[in-house]
């Protein structure tokens, strides 16, 4: 292949990434303006409620769609019932769609299930984790996590900082961190049946996301349940998010070895969240 298609073509999505950032003008700002983004790239936006404005047929078995492109329009729209963080991700997955080589399609019409981190539509993969590049600004985020450490506090000032929802800070952190560190997420599983009606409600794991360092060194995931005391603890009243609980826990490893792991349990109304680290290594 010759000329300027073949070279676009050959771009990583890493270079795309950095290309959008640096001549849209977001490197000189802590947030990615997806505003600005879009000016850039001749899009128009719109915002409006998607459950009462699309027509039935255009969204049959879609799972509560949130954001859509149109390449023959240059529009991308975004439903206006979502919070900001939700609202700034899925314009940002929809310029994802827009410039990325291999996804020139007529329309798009992306939901929830599309747009979660556990998808398995390559398409949508690919355009969720490119707009997770932009909205953390490429390496610009692990370097900060670098600098302040592996904590909760470093979750909730950069959720802030990035003007990301914590929930996708925390799995950033967990996931591009050159740290051996492990995000665990439990949700309450109280809907299920229990022997005795007194007993406190479980908190299975939800999933899991361990740092390569982590992954290659201990365990890929962990299952089971919350520690049934320090679940009781957190969520017995309102407790500020950064208001943790540190654990030594001891789990053994793919190996079989028994290792020793300190572990910070927070909670954010909706889940219980553990960092589990290795402990003096």
């Amino acid at each position: 292949m010759q000329g300027l298609n073949a070279s676009y073509l050959e771009i990583e999505p890493y270079e795309l990434v950095c290309f959008l950032l640096k001549e849209g003008g977001q490197y000189g700002r802590d947030a990615v303006n997806p505003f600005e983004l879009l000016d850039y790239l001749k899009l128009d936006y719109l915002a409006f409620d998607f459950d009462t404005a699309l027509p039935p047929e255009v969204n049959p078995q879609s799972g509560h769609p949130r954001a859509l492109l149109s390449f023959s329009d240059r529009l991308v729209a975004v439903d206006e019932n979502l919070a900001p963080p939700k609202a700034r991700f899925s314009a940002l997955h929809e310029i994802a769609h827009y410039v990325l080589p291999t996804h020139q399609h007529s329309i798009y019409l992306c939901d929830r299930q599309g747009m979660s981190h556990r998808t398995r539509l390559t398409f949508e993969k690919t355009a969720n984790d490119f707009a997770a590049d932009m909205l953390f600004k490429g390496g610009m985020f692990s370097i900060d996590v670098a600098a302040m450490g592996i904590s909760v506090k470093t979750i909730t000032t950069l959720a802030a900082k990035y003007q990301a929802s914590f929930e996708a800070t925390a799995r950033r952190l967990a996931d591009r961190s050159l740290q051996p560190v492990m995000l665990a997420v439990f949700k309450n599983t109280a809907g299920a049946a229990q022997v005795s009606a007194d007993a406190s409600p479980a908190w299975g794991v939800r999933y899991c996301i361990g740092s390569p360092a982590f992954k290659s060194r201990f365990f890929t995931q962990v299952t089971g349940t919350a520690p049934s005391e320090v679940a009781a603890e957190l969520t017995s009243s309102y407790r500020d998010i950064n208001d943790s609980i540190t654990r030594t826990i001891t789990i053994d490893t793919s190996s079989g070895q028994p290792q020793q792991f300190t572990t910070e349990f927070f909670y954010n109304q909706y889940n219980i969240f553990s960092l589990l680290t290795p402990k003096n290594t």
